[in-house]
């Protein structure tokens, strides 16, 4: 009998996506990674760290149930996807899903419901009537998942947003999938060996993910002594607002140097935190701002041609 969660496989980050014959390309939605298990008695959604998510997004299970008798003599199966919120066919909300992740009470969470509905985004699938197929090719098993899909009239080309079922599908066409991400500020993209095995709990190189980052260039603020992260900031209203913090992409060599012009120019010290009067500015790259805050921002090089009176709340929000 299968389990209702395996630890998922997750894709190797590249800066460039694979090209060739076996590769192609989905669009990548940013969400819960999340496993799906359906039997006779259940339907079961966990994340990737196996927390149950199928109580907070009630919304999944109840439309499935409804058309259980479409597709219960595949049962017990196991399907792999993402748990999102989508503004549009390729990209999916954040921001909304991290609030509805946190809710706990039931009336909030019907509420949630109505106002930010889910959608179960499939990608894979790993069992169908009680056996593990991951060990097929990754077409075969796409295959397989399709067909499910259009058993529960689930439209297999296109993603609704307004749809709590959707199937992930892919292309051969690289500069297609690149140019849609960009035009609609998807997280960006999965390129998958059609060839691949799926594997649990590995980090892949049958699959690559490349995020769609964005640029800015931001004023260096301080570095904190305690966990070695640099702060950064943008001129809004006159102020230095805070944006963020970043210590990957800088090399150790950089590193140290920036700490030295950091401790040799301070303009105070507050708890950890060595303050730097604003003449510094560094290019960071981002997944995108999230509550005035960069996600994931990595740096990319220091920028002595800028001036920091220009890294601006307003153009940081036009890089984004």
């Amino acid at each position: 009998m299968i389990s209702a969660f395996l630890k998922p496989m997750l894709p190797s980050l590249s800066d460039k996506l694979p090209v060739g014959e076996d590769w192609v390309y989905e669009v990548k939605y940013d969400g819960f990674r999340c496993l799906l298990y359906w039997d006779h008695s259940k339907i079961v959604l966990t994340s990737r760290n196996g927390h149950y998510l199928h109580s907070t997004f009630p919304e999944i299970p109840d439309f499935l149930k409804n058309l259980e008798n479409k597709v219960d003599h595949l049962f017990p199966l196991l399907i792999d996807g993402e748990l999102c919120i989508l503004e549009n066919p390729f990209k999916a909300n954040f921001e909304q899903i991290q609030k509805r992740g946190r809710l706990k009470q039931g009336e909030r969470i019907k509420q949630a419901v109505k106002l930010y509905p889910s959608s179960f985004c499939a990608f894979d699938l790993l069992a169908v009537k009680g056996q593990y197929i991951y060990h097929e090719h990754f077409l075969k098993r796409k295959e397989m998942l399709s067909d499910f899909m259009e058993a529960l009239d689930v439209d297999t080309q296109v993603v609704i947003p307004s749809s709590f079922m959707n199937f992930i599908s892919f292309t051969k066409d690289k500069e297609y999938i690149e140019q849609t991400v960009i035009n609609n500020k998807s997280e960006g993209i999965v390129a998958k060996n059609i060839k691949n095995k799926w594997s649990s709990g590995t980090r892949t190189n049958h699959w690559v993910k490349v995020k769609n980052l964005k640029y800015s260039t931001f004023i260096l603020t301080g570095y904190d002594t305690e966990n070695g992260f640099f702060h950064v900031g943008v001129v809004k209203e006159r102020q230095i607002m805070f944006v963020g913090l970043f210590s990957h992409g800088i090399s150790p060599e950089e590193k140290e140097a920036l700490i030295q012009i950091v401790k040799k120019n301070h303009s105070g010290i507050s708890d950890s935190i060595i303050m730097i009067e604003p003449s510094l500015c560094v290019e960071l790259s981002f997944l995108e701002v999230y509550k005035n805050q960069l996600r994931q921002p990595r740096f990319v090089r220091f920028r002595f041609d800028v001036d920091w009176e220009d890294c601006t709340w307003e153009s940081l929000q036009k890089n984004s």
